[in-house]
């Protein structure tokens, strides 16, 4: 675990140089070949760059390594050739010592813009993301040799987006994107004056004519500034720009958080325990909403972040985000009747119907959302998104299967979510969660 968060810190710490962290447990005993510890430990870190529990010792014996070596670190550059290798406790120390030798001569190598810190390709004279006259090595550049008047194309190594740097409203700096919907991108920026990290919603400017859209994102504002839960991402700010890369935003807090899809892809379902400590974080995000008058009309595990806790004796906690399809009970303008909002999977009856929603909405969604982190499978499914919405309109659930071991009061909470009358489910998230407490 020590050797993982020193090696989790070194990839926060140079992410601009391209570093990625592949990590090995080497298992030295029976008791070490379990691989819940590591797995937590990985998601403690959030380190989502492939890591492996060698149970054979496979790599120890082509790596000729001897258990008084390890930890032991090594380092590849981008052609994957080995270019360095240290042990002991101040092992990372010299890798990364090595890791500045080679960046150093990738600068005595390749064009090299030092305003955006970037390779570039050789034949590259001008820098592609902000087009400045690149730090060529070895050579003058011709740009003040031969006066030329305008730059040479230049390809990049990587693919950039463009509003990396951008600064909005003079008060924030994109840094990463993190993440893109079908009509919005979330960027990891800097406040300028502050200095700290914030995550920014941006509205492109091909949707602000869009009078729907506006409304939408401007109703995603409102909705979750009424809210100030620990389960609730916090809104911090919304803005209207004439700047056309970015013209509409919303500032919110930054969470490094794993969305609830990602680990069901990787581990499928969740032990019970996980389960439920998971899905009371959920319910408590959303009954928060539910007080406020707000239903969220697209709950879903893209929607749900996981976060890693602080230290080893502290559990994972969620956030529940985008409430772009967030509608105010007291917002009659909120959305036009008949229209179908939400995600098929996780959409009730009446939303697939295209019907008014209210609280009772968010029930069954939680409810399809609570089968799945417990089965591994949704509670609906087929080849169509009409047929996944006509299973919702007609056919109940399966049972969840006995070998699962799911207490009973939380196999019935679940059914009652998913009742087709809505007057059948729980009312609220926070009735829903007082089901299986």
């Amino acid at each position: 675990k020590t050797n993982l968060a020193h090696v989790a810190q070194l990839r926060d710490l140079r992410k601009r140089d391209g570093l990625r962290v592949f990590a090995v447990h080497v298992a030295q005993a029976g008791a070490e070949k379990d691989s819940r510890p590591v797995r937590d430990a990985i998601a403690r870190l959030n380190i989502t760059e492939p890591c492996a529990l060698d149970n054979d010792q496979r790599l120890r014996t082509d790596f000729a390594v001897q258990p008084d070596d390890l930890p032991v670190y090594y380092l590849f550059d981008a052609e994957e050739n080995l270019r360095g290798c240290a042990t002991g406790a101040n092992g990372l120390d010299a890798i990364e010592d090595r890791l500045d030798e080679m960046i150093a001569g990738l600068r005595a190598e390749f064009p090299f813009c030092p305003a955006c810190e970037r390779f570039l390709k050789q034949e590259a004279m001008f820098c592609a993301e902000c087009g400045l006259p690149l730090s060529l090595p070895g050579t003058a550049h011709p740009y003040y040799e031969n006066q030329y008047q305008a730059s040479l194309p230049t390809v990049r190594l990587f693919d950039v987006d463009p509003l990396i740097g951008h600064v909005i409203d003079s008060r924030y700096e994109l840094a990463a994107k993190l993440g893109q919907g079908g009509m919005s991108v979330v960027y990891r920026a800097r406040r300028v004056h502050i200095g700290d990290d914030v995550a920014v919603k941006i509205l492109p400017g091909k949707f602000v004519k869009d009078d729907a859209a506006l409304a939408r994102f401007r109703r995603e504002a409102r909705a979750a500034a009424m809210l100030r839960h620990p389960n609730v991402i916090t809104i911090h700010d919304f803005g209207e720009t004439d700047d056309e890369q970015a013209p509409a935003y919303i500032v919110m807090e930054f969470v490094r958080g794993t969305p609830l899809r990602d680990l069901l892809k990787s581990e499928n379902r969740f032990p019970v325990e996980r389960a439920l400590r998971l899905m009371r974080g959920i319910c408590a995000g959303v009954s928060a909403a539910h007080r406020q008058g707000v239903v969220h009309r697209d709950l879903k595990p893209e929607n749900i972040l996981v976060v890693a806790p602080d230290d080893d004796f502290e559990f994972e906690s969620v956030r529940v985000v985008d409430f772009g399809l967030a509608k105010l009970l007291a917002d009659a303008g909120a959305g036009p009747d008949g229209t179908v909002v939400g995600t098929p999977y996780y959409m009730s009856p009446e939303q697939g119907m295209g019907e008014t929603l209210d609280t009772r909405s968010d029930v069954y969604s939680l409810g399809a959302m609570f089968y799945e982190m417990l089965s591994g499978t949704r509670p609906f499914d087929a080849e169509t998104v009409s047929g996944v919405i006509n299973r919702h309109l007609y056919e109940p659930p399966l049972p969840l299967p006995a070998q699962l071991g799911i207490p009973r009061r939380v196999s019935t909470a679940i059914m009652q979510a998913l009742a087709k009358d809505p007057g059948e489910r729980p009312q609220t998230a926070g009735d829903f969660a007082r089901q299986f407490l």
